[in-house]
């Protein structure tokens, strides 16, 4: 980059903080014959390298003391990186959690939810005629709506009473109403028009179904991606519907709290946030800030030798 800055391999030097080393042994391009270098190992191989004897003609020392000091200071700061966090990093020995969150209850069907019932039996082609859902609200998902009074239509059976009824208690109801119909009627029914919203700092933001009454927040990072270097994971926010308001709570993902959390099992409608751990990025510009400003040092600096060199050298 600069006639004295050079980036070269020191894998066979023994590494120190400070040492002089015989021109000889670099690759930087000779102002003086024997002209020894002083190399400073600021990361992994990477070392710079100013003139120390002989460099006077294109500077002073005072300068040349300066430029070490700015350059060193710079880089090293550059070197610095901030740990990010890590699933349940606070548990460092082998432990047992007692009373976890319990299972939430079955959800109980309601108008104008999106049901996905499927029928099978003996007889596949008959199958068929009763797999045909009926039309759903234009724009939503497909599936057996529940009207405004809370029926679904199905085939032979005509209009059902689902509102009020969990999913398991609709499945017995149908299986028993469609013996006369079907040889060993087997249904098996999901919820079509719940979701829950994953947002923020992660491999993949997304709005996922939720066929079920509840999801594990594990299982919903778990197919969201992997969270990113700055994502604070110990207060990670999740939003819930309750009687028309809207609750904000705070989980921490670093330890074992969130297996005893009301919110470690999210519901229809949640909202999942993954925010920004303000002080790494707060590391990360102060760190680009000082990159930026080295630089800036080298190019100016470099600029001047070539000048100098050029104009100014006896």
């Amino acid at each position: 980059m600069a006639i004295f800055l050079q980036k070269i391999q020191m894998d066979n030097i023994p590494p120190k903080n400070i040492r002089l080393l015989p021109l000889a042994d670099t690759n930087l391009p000779s102002v003086t014959e024997a002209a020894p270098v002083i190399c400073i190992r600021l990361c992994k191989n990477f070392d710079i390298a100013f003139f120390n004897e002989g460099f006077g003609k294109l500077l002073s020392r005072s300068i040349n003391s300066v430029l070490l000091f700015v350059v060193a200071a710079c880089l090293l700061s550059s070197c610095i990186i901030s740990k990010p966090g890590s699933y349940f990093k606070n548990i460092t020995r082998d432990t047992t959690i007692s009373n976890t969150s319990n299972i939430p209850a079955e959800l109980q069907i309601k108008k104008n939810d999106i049901l996905s019932i499927s029928i099978s039996s003996i007889n596949k082609l008959e199958d068929d005629y009763y797999n045909s859902a009926s039309a759903s609200a234009k724009g939503s998902a497909p599936g057996f709506q529940v009207s405004a009074e809370g029926e679904i239509h199905i085939h032979k059976l005509g209009k059902v009473k689902v509102a009020g009824l969990t999913r398991k208690q609709l499945k017995a109801i149908l299986e028993k109403n469609l013996e006369p119909y079907l040889k060993d009627p087997i249904v098996e029914i999901a919820f079509n028009n719940h979701f829950v919203t994953v947002l923020g700092e992660i491999g993949k933001q997304q709005v996922l179904p939720l066929p079920e009454e509840h999801i594990s927040i594990i299982d919903v990072l778990a197919q969201s991606g992997s969270v990113t270097l700055v994502t604070k994971l110990s207060r990670v926010m999740v939003i819930r519907e309750k009687d028309n308001t809207k609750q904000f709570r705070h989980v921490n993902l670093e330890d074992h709290s969130i297996f005893t959390s009301p919110y470690y099992y999210l519901q229809p409608n949640d909202i999942l946030v993954l925010n920004q751990d303000e002080s790494i990025v707060k590391e990360q510009m102060r760190r680009d800030r000082y990159q930026q400003f080295s630089t800036i040092i080298f190019q100016t600096l470099s600029i001047a030798i070539i000048i100098y060199q050029v104009f100014f050298r006896r």
